[in-house]
């Protein structure tokens, strides 16, 4: 069984294209956990009436991403007996076969731990969303790859890569019983990044399987008035995930790729958006490096039971 963990505030309308397509799928044999923070809208008649045996998580206020999943993988582990769990964001649209797909795909990818699925721009669908989490190796900063590409069968082998959005991913169940769950202290944003990285270091493998394909209203549960927020969020925590995760090694090697990088962004902020959308991003940076100590306990634990090198790692990174 999956178990199909769904994040949501104020979000029936997205649900309801959501839904159609969950009942649609080839696959049949799934839960619905649709965790809610806070919502004031009728998500939850419309998800218990669109899905009787459906669990509701109700958070009461706004959690974030980060705790709202945690609560449902939480659940899934301890009153449902799924081998796989699905994060799915609720403005997405899935193809009928995408639950099938993923599931032939566990079972054929012995060695896969969490697959990447191909998500595509909803309401332009030749366009790409994500095929896939990386890190840069010219400057350490995550990338979705392939977003805003106009999709011509570029990104459509198999293979093993760096992480998964988790907009959008499978997951077997044990991985969160050995490397925990999201971290909640980033709240929204790179956490799955942060993820996909402890995965790795812990010797789990992420699998991109292109046939799994979904539709992806990117920024549908946000609006413009967050875009700073974001940004501020996307700087902390970029902070704290590299002080967690990155070997020793590769952590001092970057530090000039860092600096650089960061520069370029604050540059590009400063000249092609406005001056106090540059304000939020160096508050963030500045709000990572004051809260980076925090973090140093979870570094210990996260190095010391690495099973892979540092060249492995590196060897993840992409131009």
């Amino acid at each position: 069984m999956i178990s199909i963990v769904i994040p949501n505030y104020n979000g029936v309308e997205h649900l309801k294209t959501l839904y159609a397509s969950l009942k649609n799928q080839t696959y049949k044999d799934y839960r619905i956990i649709l965790v809610d923070n806070g919502s004031a809208d009728d998500s939850f008649t419309f998800t218990s009436t669109e899905f009787p045996n459906r669990i509701i998580i109700g958070m009461g206020y706004n959690s974030g991403f980060a705790r709202a999943v945690n609560e449902g993988i939480k659940y899934s582990l301890k009153n449902l007996e799924s081998e796989y769990i699905l994060l799915l964001n609720n403005d997405m649209e899935l193809e009928p076969d995408f639950l099938e797909t993923a599931v032939m795909t566990f079972e054929e990818q012995k060695d896969a731990s969490i697959i990447a699925v191909k998500m595509l721009n909803y309401y332009n669908r030749d366009i790409i969303d994500d095929c896939g989490d990386f890190i840069k190796s010219g400057g350490g900063s995550p990338i979705a790859r392939g977003h805003d590409e106009k999709d011509t069968g570029q990104y459509d082998n198999e293979e093993y890569i760096f992480g998964a959005s988790a907009g959008a991913a499978f997951y077997k169940s044990e991985i969160f019983q050995n490397a925990g769950y999201f971290d909640e202290t980033f709240f929204a944003y790179y956490e799955d990044i942060d993820f996909s990285f402890r995965a790795q270091l812990l010797g789990y493998k992420c699998f991109y399987q292109p046939k799994a394909v979904c539709y992806h209203k990117r920024g549908g549960t946000s609006s413009v008035a967050t875009h700073g927020f974001q940004t501020e969020m996307c700087e902390r925590n970029l902070v704290l995930m590299r002080v967690k995760n990155y070997p020793l090694i590769i952590y001092i090697l970057y530090q000039p790729l860092f600096f650089i990088a960061r520069i370029k962004r604050y540059y590009t902020f400063i000249r092609y958006h406005s001056f106090i959308l540059f304000l939020r991003a160096f508050k963030g940076y500045l709000r990572g490096m004051l809260f980076l100590i925090t973090k140093i306990p979870e570094r210990f634990k996260f190095q010391k039971n690495r099973k892979v090198t540092s060249a492995y790692i590196k060897g993840l990174f992409i131009k």
